[in-house]
């Protein structure tokens, strides 16, 4: 099932998937969006990621890469909390020193309910937070893609992108996220984060969960997506998440109206 698109998607693949069904992935033409969780990072080895590095690339296949996201906060107000989330993004950037990603996708993490409404908190805690990241992904030659989930609108992640204003630090929007969570009209994300969107997550849903669904098989206006796409934004990185290998090939078939 090798990719004949003009432009690359990538794919999400667990790195233990990864691992396991290399020469799968590599015989498929599959472009991976590596994604590290916590347990992951714990265990990985060095060597082995160089080794995969090296097979990947020798194929023309390109790397992004995903990073662990369950629990962690970079805006949190518990010191303690935002501390631990750094090493897990420490140790991400250890793998992207290593897999040299084009993109590396982490959770930006603003949440209204959860800091009750407080951008200026988020944020101000978020600013200790990610100039260390910034710094190493320029080394690697990587863009850091701050992801939006639980945001109602985009001005928090437009405050954190333009505090930086660094060509490494962008935005990885996902519309999925935007059905379910913002109250904003989609325009208004793109006029406010376009120029800085790094990637984009194609999936779709029907508005009550993350569904994870191919293109089309939501209530997601993807045309009306791919129209500002086009007029805001340079060239992003373009990733399906299909949930399980059977929505695999209708999700890069649905994308292949668009791209």
């Amino acid at each position: 099932m090798a990719q004949t698109m003009k432009k690359k998607v990538q794919v999400h693949v667990p790195y233990p998937m990864l691992t396991k069904r290399l020469e799968d992935v590599v015989e498929a033409g599959i472009d991976p969006e590596v994604y590290v969780d916590g347990a992951t990072l714990d265990r990985i080895d060095r060597r082995e990621l160089r080794d995969i590095r090296e097979i990947l690339t020798d194929r023309g296949l390109r790397i992004t890469l995903h990073g662990p996201y369950m629990d962690l906060s970079p805006g949190a107000a518990d010191e303690k909390v935002r501390l631990i989330t750094m090493e897990r993004y420490r140790q991400t950037l250890d793998v992207v020193a290593e897999l040299r990603p084009a993109c590396v996708v982490l959770h930006a993490g603003y949440d209204a309910r959860r800091f009750d409404g407080d951008v200026d908190l988020w944020l101000g805690q978020s600013l200790k937070t990610w100039p260390e990241f910034i710094e190493k992904a320029a080394r690697s030659g990587t863009v850091i893609a701050a992801e939006n989930v639980f945001e109602e609108d985009p001005g928090p992640l437009k405050r954190l992108v333009e505090s930086f204003n660094s060509p490494v630090f962008g935005v990885c929007l996902d519309p999925g996220h935007l059905n379910l969570f913002s109250k904003a009209p989609m325009e208004e994300w793109f006029r406010a984060v376009g120029p800085r969107i790094a990637e984009v997550h194609l999936h779709d849903n029907r508005g009550g969960w993350d569904e994870h669904l191919p293109i089309g098989d939501g209530g997601i206006d993807f045309p009306l997506f791919f129209t500002l796409l086009k007029k805001y934004s340079k060239d992003p990185v373009y990733t399906i998440e299909p949930h399980g290998e059977d929505a695999l090939q209708r999700a890069l078939e649905a994308a292949r109206r668009y791209i």
